[in-house]
């Protein structure tokens, strides 16, 4: 998976909409440039053979037994191995969450399909891990390089001020899931067509570090310091930020209470000071020697190691440190789409869809908790013409009215 962003901002005139799709293109040329004349780039979201014997070119083996992932199915050499961050992620993710990642996707059923669909990992080399872990009529799947070797597209937005900033990021949650439904382009998993056709369910499973007391499998221990967490690190965000939003929070927010007592006390908001202490509930899963001490009163780098690994739907992003950077939102559930042009469209689209907010103060928002359900809904396959959301009848008024709409063929 190769990641490409421009190379500066796009500008904020409409004329600046024109460019997008030339950009990706460029970037993609000049990806190709580094390929032999009988290789290719594709904008794939999940490229359907990983994990598939001789996925890999040249071809390796798993190692069950060893490596950072001791995966069935996706070798060590297949985690990039130019910088330590990849396999030190796979190899943490793995070690703190005390076995490693599940992820069962349901499988699609035709007529061929046995049933139940199960699968004998023996030959791979499982030490019954998988045996137990695994679900009949799903793929299995134990790396995550299943998960974060998915492609997406997302889109960062700059506001004015912080005010702006978290109206969009409010505004824009409960379009999240409509718009994962309106992109989805992944449904083959390990080379089985699966019954779901979006990518998030199986990156929240990949880099779930969660242990079995977090996950609710275990009873907490008397004295544990250990606590309940409802999501992976990769998932739907848990509240919104402006306060006239706040009535619509309404699930519980797992959060850290010395952070929040810190920043409350430094005079942060307590919408803010929760979103926070929401974020650093996480361990730091990839951490350099040389980035260990640091003057927090000049540098974030503490800080963005917490929040550049809890990966949600919405990303709120504070100015960095001596920059003239401000504000900004990052809006993350877009899967990648096959053509430059598709992908331009996404990103065009969201971005008016920004200024249409702005412009009319329209009011989006339904509670988090039909947003957690509108995220599952939009997973399941086909979910752009079957699926039913909520969704807000009155965009103009602070009165909610969540009701049910379903997408018809167009």
């Amino acid at each position: 998976m190769v990641e490409g962003t421009p190379g500066k901002p796009y500008g904020s005139l409409m004329a600046h909409f024109n460019i997008v799709e030339a950009n990706m293109r460029k970037r993609r040329e000049e990806l190709l440039t580094l390929l032999r004349p009988d290789q290719t780039a594709l904008a794939f979201t999940s490229f359907p053979r990983v994990g598939c014997k001789g996925f890999t070119e040249p071809h390796y083996e798993p190692t069950p037994g060893a490596g950072s992932s001791k995966s069935l199915f996706f070798p060590e050499e297949a985690i990039m191995q130019a910088h330590p961050r990849f396999s030190t992620l796979t190899r943490n993710i793995r070690e703190r969450r005390g076995e490693k990642v599940v992820i069962n996707v349901p499988v699609f059923k035709d007529k061929k399909t046995p049933s139940p669909f199960t699968e004998d990992f023996n030959a791979l080399g499982d030490d019954g891990e998988a045996a137990a872990a695994s679900k009949s009529d799903h793929i299995y799947l134990d790396c995550m390089g299943f998960g974060m070797g998915c492609s997406c597209l997302q889109m960062t937005f700059q506001a004015c001020c912080i005010t702006e900033a978290r109206q969009l990021y409010d505004q824009l949650t409960p379009l999240c899931p409509i718009v994962m439904a309106l992109s989805a382009a992944s449904p083959i998993y390990r080379g089985y067509l699966a019954d779901i056709d979006c990518r998030w369910s199986v990156i929240a499973g990949s880099v779930d570090d969660r242990t079995k007391e977090e996950r609710g499998e275990k009873e907490i221990s008397e004295g544990s310091k250990a606590r309940r967490i409802y999501k992976s690190r990769y998932d739907s965000i848990d509240s919104y930020l402006s306060q006239e939003s706040c009535r619509y929070n309404d699930i519980d927010v797992v959060i850290d209470p010395e952070i929040y007592k810190q920043l409350q006390e430094a005079g942060i908001d307590k919408l803010m000071s929760q979103h926070i202490a929401h974020l650093f509930i996480r361990d730091p899963i990839s951490l350099f020697s040389e980035k260990i001490n640091q003057n927090d009163e000049e540098d974030t780098d503490h800080f963005e190691n917490i929040q550049s690994t809890n990966w949600q739907t919405m990303r709120f992003k504070p100015p960095p440190p001596n920059s003239k950077i401000g504000w900004r939102v990052e809006f993350r559930p877009t899967e990648v789409q096959l053509t430059d042009f598709e992908n331009a469209a996404f990103t065009v689209f969201i971005v008016l869809m920004t200024r249409v907010i702005l412009s009319f103060n329209l009011n989006f928002l339904i509670h988090i908790s039909k947003v957690d359900e509108n995220m599952k809904t939009a997973q399941v396959r086909d979910a752009v013409r079957q699926g039913k959301f909520y969704f807000r009848k009155d965009l103009l008024s602070g009165m909610l009215c969540a009701i049910n709409i379903r997408f018809t063929p167009m």
